[in-house]
């Protein structure tokens, strides 16, 4: 003791070097962290960056600003969507049925289509139910497949409308997109014998399209006036395919009970000669068992008359099945409102200097083994 007595300053000098050295060391050891972190920040926004300079489009350069024109473009789009909405008009499609009002909808519509096929001389299915034969004793539905039968219910009447103002010869079929579970398409059925097919409705972020198949008989002129009353209707009815072909309907073929032609029946007579026949018929004696003679039906010659108008074109009716898509244009504030609240893309997780997982992460190969297993939405 008696030499740290002595040595007490040097000592003392000692002690503070060391606990000077401690803090130095404790501040170096966490500048070299803090160093670390950002240099792992700044070469992960080095890699987005050239991530970003890669992708075509480029984002832009000092001549060139991609993002502004980019939102030029999306107001461009906007101003499209308006002007779309006025040449567009939806129809007028009722909200907030319950199960009631749209059985209540269902009848009177079904009710209404098929009178008015009856006026216009359009010939129909024995009770007829446009494609809704299915609900149309129902008295129950879900209320999510509410608001798509309802829409599907008004524009089959609108377009079967324009079908009887045309006055087509009959209407074999309608087929629309399925709904519930339990409407399932029945595939290779005849136009009339099935309600549903296998196309979908398509929503996006911009409509909703709903595709039909109609399925009828006519002439020439009555097919232009369908197409020219859907060209000219103020909603968005578009014609995506059309198929014309000669088959026959059974709506239109006639039943030999109800043809009203009957084949003259001709009475057997008894046999007689003839000059004996002749001599009683010149007094005015008839004999028994015969009638008044009656000359044999006149047959039409096959030979064509010399004069006349000979037949170059005789039409008949022939099919069309004929794909319509019904699509209902979003409003705009639908379409700000459905991208505000898309999720952002995730940024890639921050990664320590060591190299080691965040807390709390997965590593990628995990992440990647279970986006691969998992079975993504229809």
């Amino acid at each position: 003791m008696p030499w740290l007595k002595k040595n007490l300053w040097w000592v003392g000098s000692a002690a503070v070097a060391l606990v000077l050295l401690l803090i130095a060391g404790a501040y170096l050891y966490r500048n070299f962290r803090a160093e670390s972190l950002v240099s792992a920040e700044l070469n992960q926004q080095t890699e987005e960056l050239n991530q970003l300079n890669n992708l075509n489009p480029h984002p832009g350069t000092d001549k060139v600003n991609n993002i502004e024109a980019a939102k030029q473009q999306e107001k461009e789009l906007e101003a499209f969507l308006l002007e779309a909405q006025k040449r567009f008009v939806p129809l007028d499609y009722p909200t907030n049925l319950d199960s009631g009002q749209f059985k209540l909808l269902l009848d009177t519509t079904i009710d209404e289509l098929q009178r008015q096929a009856e006026r216009a001389s359009v010939k129909l299915h024995a009770n007829y139910a446009f494609s809704f034969s299915s609900q149309k004793p129902l008295l129950f539905f879900e209320p999510n497949t509410i608001p798509p039968m309802t829409r599907m219910l008004l524009d089959i009447k609108t377009i079967s409308e324009m079908l009887f103002r045309a006055k087509v010869l009959a209407l074999d079929g309608i087929r629309r997109p399925s709904v519930t579970a339990a409407d399932t398409p029945t595939p290779g059925a005849q136009p009339g014998m099935s309600d549903f097919w296998t196309k979908k409705a398509v929503t996006n972020d911009l409509a909703i399209i709903t595709p039909y198949e109609f399925t009828f008989h006519c002439f020439t002129p009555e097919l232009a006036s369908v197409l020219e009353q859907i060209y000219s209707s103020p909603h968005c009815f578009i014609v995506k395919n059309l198929v014309v072909d000669p088959a026959p309907s059974q709506l239109l073929e006639k039943p030999a009970d109800q043809s009203g032609e009957t084949m003259p029946v001709v009475p057997t007579m008894p046999y007689m000669n003839y000059r004996y026949l002749q001599q009683m018929l010149r007094y005015g004696i008839m004999p028994r068992g015969y009638g008044p003679i009656t000359p044999p039906p006149e047959t039409p010659s096959t030979t064509p008359s010399r004069g006349g108008l000979q037949v170059v074109l005789d039409e008949k009716p022939f099919r069309v099945i004929m794909w319509v898509e019904a699509v209902i244009v979003k409003s705009l504030e639908e379409v700000k409102a459905k991208k505000k609240t898309a999720a952002p893309r995730p940024r890639p997780a921050e990664t320590p200097a060591d190299g080691s997982t965040p807390s709390g992460e997965s590593t990628p190969a995990t992440t990647e083994g279970a986006s691969t297993e998992s079975t993504p939405a229809n």
